[in-house]
């Protein structure tokens, strides 16, 4: 009888503990080099030329290589029916559909005289905007390739890391040294915000996410408030919000959580 009680204690302890490590964190053992999340809170992980699209509970949905292009360089999923990646090193974008099959074909940057695109994003309007590294130009493209806008920019020191459309009505590119640049629709200069981080930034209507020494923040630019939201494990390095989860990646797994 007394072994019995031993056992049923010793069950009841590993029970409590395995819900308290579930309800803590959900972990996809899913190594990725870039994570994306979309409107619908479904969750991709980029790992090299392989894209991999979960739940947002984290179960495992689709996934697509294209091993002839290289790796992915970045990918944009704000209309998961028509989600764009970039491949830099091949000058190549691809569109899928929310199952990840493609939509039409390649588009070749290089063979249309694109031959330094070094960032590209999509916008829900459906344009697609290119930064232009060699001589620091932003192109927004219609969706069959015609040029809408070609903006010259002399900033100083510039080195954008992320390109990136917000509610169809801005654009901002990060660099890591200068902080968050923001545009209009059509590429104007707006202003620049000084966040500096070594983390991509996530910028979700007026608020800007961002990381410094392993804690989250979040920025709200009209308004002008800051808010710490929560200490983040020191491997951590790439965070996400969506409502009031956090998505992270150290680069081996990615973990879901509540936003306490």
């Amino acid at each position: 009888m007394k072994h019995l009680v031993v056992i049923v204690t010793l069950l009841l302890a590993y029970t409590c503990n395995m819900f308290a490590q579930t309800n803590d964190a959900m972990v996809i053992d899913q190594p990725a080099q870039i994570i994306a999340v979309d409107p619908q809170g479904h969750i991709y992980a980029v790992n090299d030329v392989t894209l991999y699209k979960y739940t947002p509970d984290g179960t495992l949905l689709y996934t697509t290589n294209n091993s002839m292009d290289g790796h992915i360089a970045s990918i944009d999923v704000d209309n998961p029916l028509k989600i764009m990646l970039f491949y830099r090193d091949a000058g190549s974008i691809v569109f899928l559909d929310d199952k990840l099959s493609p939509i039409g074909n390649p588009i070749d940057l290089f063979s249309k005289g694109l031959t330094t695109i070094g960032l590209a994003t999509y916008s829900t309007k459906n344009n697609i905007i290119l930064y232009d590294e060699a001589n620091t130009d932003l192109i927004i493209l219609d969706f069959y390739f015609n040029e809408k806008e070609r903006i010259h920019y002399n900033f100083n020191e510039f080195s954008p890391v992320i390109l990136k459309d917000v509610n169809e009505k801005k654009i901002y590119m990060q660099d890591s040294q200068n902080g968050i640049y923001f545009f209009d629709s059509f590429g104007t200069y707006d202003k620049s915000i000084a966040i500096l981080s070594g983390f991509p930034v996530q910028v979700s209507k007026d608020v800007i996410f961002f990381v410094k020494n392993n804690q989250l923040y979040s920025y709200n630019y009209l308004n002008l408030e800051a808010h710490t939201l929560t200490d983040l494990p020191e491997d951590t390095q790439q965070v996400l919000v969506y409502q009031n989860k956090l998505i992270l990646s150290n680069g081996k797994t990615i973990s879901i959580k509540n936003l306490k």
